[in-house]
């Protein structure tokens, strides 16, 4: 689809062992064809992370009590856009009064891992990468 519409990068913080501890999120409008669309979300996934907001992992995802989660939800079909709702929700109001645009319902996104290392230092694993 070649009409704009506002488009995501999500992004989750985990360590090596897959335990994912915090979310990001960022809206973009997109314009263009989907393929430029994402190539727009890969190339600022690299480092929009840094000034990207930070999200606590919804209760609903959260395992044994704590406030993390296991990166192995994410491989069940639609677990991306439910794990990040309330991130999108929170998005969604955040956006000008004046926009014209609403996130969609099923939004076109960039999911990135950001490794936790042992110094709390984070950086993307871009695809491809192994980290596990």
């Amino acid at each position: 689809m070649d009409q704009p519409e506002i488009i995501l990068n999500l992004w989750y913080v985990c360590d090596a062992e897959g335990v994912i501890y915090s979310l990001r999120a960022r809206a973009y409008l997109g314009m263009g064809t989907t393929a430029e669309k994402l190539a727009l979300l890969r190339q600022f996934a690299a480092a929009d992370y840094l000034i990207a907001r930070s999200f606590p992992i919804p209760e609903t995802f959260c395992m044994d009590g704590n406030s993390v989660t296991h990166r192995s939800v994410l491989e069940f079909p639609g677990a991306s856009i439910a794990l990040f709702a309330e991130a999108i929700e929170t998005l969604q109001t955040e956006l000008p009064s004046q926009t014209l645009f609403d996130i969609p319902d099923q939004p076109l996104i960039c999911l990135t891992p950001l490794l936790k290392d042992d110094e709390g230092g984070i950086r993307p694993v871009i695809t491809g990468e192994k980290y596990l």
